[in-house]
Order: structure tokens, then sequence, then C-alpha cells
């Protein structure tokens, strides 16, 4: 299933304290945000109440709070934050899981199939690069097994397959493209996507709404949600400079 490039949504946060590959990264809008946990939860009284639906199947508080891998790492990391980070990763995780549901069901949609052509290109460009990570990740992995106090665990994300990450991203960025093409509207500079389409993005997420396709039923989390799709927008790409007619890397 299509995984968001994340960048949208915490870059910061997620690359702190989330194992992730290079692509899984998230918005400052989320990230900036600095509202106490008890705000973001305080209708919820029970973790298998529904605190959203996404195409009539109900995602709970549970599924969206952080595992206790990386809650030891906040705990470790940033004690006095323990609130505001998960608060904020409950945010990214449900926004994450809505927006690879509806790009997805998208795709499907519109019969949007990955680029072969494509996926090789992206490999040729990066396949260098994720080798280099490999690499260091697994001399990490050698060091934790001979240092007993070493706690911070790798994950099998952190050596994510280069035709994996190829993949997601030739369909991510074709989707967007037809997003684009559909919808028009601002396009954005992001840190590892030079071309979002946050305005489309907004359109599409309303329209699905709209249809009954996913709710947010708690109003901190959905002010959360919502608040990363809408303007105002930082480092707007003048119309005249957008192209789809080639991905970012190539």
């Amino acid at each position: 299933m299509l995984r968001m490039n994340s960048v949208f949504f915490a870059f910061v946060l997620l690359s702190t304290f989330i194992p992730s590959s290079s692509f899984a990264q998230s918005s400052s809008k989320i990230q900036n945000t600095s509202k106490d946990t008890q705000n973001a939860s305080s209708v919820i009284s029970n973790q298998n109440n529904a605190i959203a639906m996404l195409f009539g199947e109900p995602i709970t508080l549970a599924d969206i709070t952080p595992d206790q891998d990386t809650m030891s790492k906040i705990r470790k990391q940033a004690p006095d934050n323990v609130t505001q980070l998960v608060t904020q990763m409950r945010a990214i995780n449900l926004a994450n899981q809505i927006i690879e549901g509806v790009l997805s069901d998208y795709a499907s949609t519109h019969n949007i199939e990955v680029d072969s052509d494509l996926v090789e290109a992206f490999k040729q460009k990066f396949e260098s690069e994720y080798e280099k990570n490999n690499q260091k990740v697994a001399a990490k992995k050698d060091a934790q097994q001979e240092n007993n106090e070493l706690k911070e665990s790798v994950s099998a994300e952190d050596t994510a397959s280069i035709d994996e990450i190829a993949s997601t991203q030739v369909e991510r960025w074709q989707i967007e493209k037809h997003l684009y093409n559909t919808y028009g509207g601002v396009v954005i500079f992001e840190q590892s996507n030079p071309s979002m389409p946050v305005e489309a993005y907004l359109t599409l997420m309303k329209e699905y709404a709209s249809a009954g396709k996913f709710n947010v039923v708690d109003a901190a989390l959905a002010e959360r949600f919502w608040e990363a799709f809408e303007p105002p927008y930082e480092f707007v790409i003048a119309p005249e400079d957008v192209n789809f007619n080639q991905p970012w890397w190539r």
C-alpha cells in the first residue's frame, strides 16, 4: 500500500524519534503545534473508542499512539516534553493513515500504475546513497551488539529496499501529477518534495470527507489534520515555474 512521503508532517520530530527511511518525514505545521496532550485527547476516555473513521473502519487512540520503543526514546531524549511529543506523534500517525488510505483509493480509482522506467531512473539516481546509508546502519548495529550500554535499536525500516522506496516515490509522484492536473492550485517546495501540490491535496481531502469516506471525530485531532493542508503556505512556487512534465529526480 502506498505510503505518503511524509516530509509534509513533521520532519524534525520523526527523524529524531521514529526509525524511518530517508523519505519517512513530516510537515512543519504539525511539528510546530504545541497543544497539550490533555487538550488533544480530552474527549477520549477509552482507547477502544474510534477517534476517526476511514472507509468505514475505526481508527482508535491505540492505533496512533507511539509504540514502546519510540516511547522509550522520547523519555530518554526529551523527558520534559513527553506529553507534547506524544500528542504531535499521534496527530502525525493519524494524518499518515488517512492520507495513505485516500491516496491508495485515488490511485486505484484512476488506474494509476507505477511506471517501471521512472522506478529505474530513481534507482540509478539514489541507489549509491542508499547503499551508503545501509552500510552505516549495519555498522551501527554491529556496534550495538558489541556494547551492551547502547540501548537504541535499529529498525528494519532503516534498511528499506531501494526497490520498495523507488516504487513508492514514483507512485506518489504520479498521483501528485494527476492531482495537480485535475485540481490545480498552489504548489509548494518541501525538503524532499520540490513540487508538493498542497492545494490539490486539500481539495481531494475535502471531497473524500464530504463523501463520508473519512471523518476525524476528535475535534483537536481534526483541527491538526486540516491545518496541515490549509493556507497560509510557505515556500510557494510561482505558477509559471510549476512543472509536472518530469519528476523532480530527473
